[in-house]
């Protein structure tokens, strides 16, 4: 840390069992001797849990519902890295261009998508067109895009109007998360075909120099693809509630929390 002012982490705990992020998070705040408070978040809560007092900056990490929740709170939304105008397919195609992964593919509705009644055998990449991870992206036959779709239609009523990226299916060689602190990559990891923490010079030039041209958040994620021989950006996403894979968890809350301290100190309103 460079200043005084210790940055305070709050953490949703009661995630995916098998997912390892909050005691990371716990145990690289304890190295760093960063305040860590565990919440507890039930999904589709309109209100944030209850909060320690808290005087300084703070980050947020957890599921869609609490980083929602904190969006809308004036005192915390400074923990939060986000705004939806920034974190959809659109907005990554207008700045990166043909660096984009899938900078042809389609965007139309669900139900649209449905409509178009391709042979059921028809094999396509569909993921979201924003960052709310209502399903990961991945390649699926146009049958299982039925499917997919009547099992959102669960939780989301509105399903058949929720955007969609449509996109053909290319030959990746392999997939890294890299994560940004302005416009430098702190940490990252390969995480596709398997996790890996060596990261390519290279692939840190092409990264660095894409988040230069635009960032949509100074704190964010962006997973790049190798495609037959070239860097290609695939999307960017919010950093509050992205998996880290390999990434060097315990450097990334160092480089978060020093960002907030700055931020906190040098803002006249105190914003944390």
């Amino acid at each position: 840390m460079t200043t005084h002012t210790k940055t305070s982490w709050i953490v949703q705990t009661n995630v995916e069992q098998e997912s390892p992020t909050p005691t990371l998070l716990r145990k690289a705040c304890a190295a760093l001797d960063l305040p860590f408070h565990g919440v507890s978040v039930t999904r589709g809560d309109t209100s944030l849990p209850r909060l320690p007092s808290i005087d300084g900056p703070v980050v947020f990490h957890g599921r869609n519902t609490l980083i929602q929740c904190a969006l809308a709170h004036s005192r915390w939304q400074n923990g939060v890295f986000f705004s939806p105008e920034n974190f959809h397919h659109d907005a990554y195609v207008a700045a990166y261009g043909s660096a984009m992964l899938n900078s042809s593919a389609r965007v139309m509705s669900f139900g649209d998508l449905l409509a178009a009644a391709l042979p059921p055998q028809t094999k396509l990449f569909l993921r979201p067109h924003d960052d709310s991870k209502s399903f990961s992206g991945q390649t699926l036959s146009f049958s299982q895009c039925q499917y997919l779709y009547d099992a959102m239609k669960r939780s989301t009523p509105a399903a058949s109007d929720v955007r969609v990226v449509v996109a053909d299916i290319q030959d990746i060689d392999a997939e890294w998360r890299l994560f940004f602190v302005g416009n430098t990559v702190v940490t990252g990891s390969m995480y596709r075909p398997s996790a890996d923490r060596l990261l390519p010079s290279d692939l840190i030039e092409f990264a660095e120099e894409a988040a230069r041209s635009w960032s949509p958040a100074p704190v964010f994620v962006m997973d790049v693809a190798r495609v037959q021989r070239s860097w290609k950006v695939v999307e960017c996403n919010c950093f509050n509630g992205s998996r880290f894979y390999e990434a060097n968890v315990e450097a990334l809350v160092d480089a978060v929390s020093s960002f907030q301290a700055k931020r906190w100190g040098s803002s006249a309103t105190q914003l944390p």
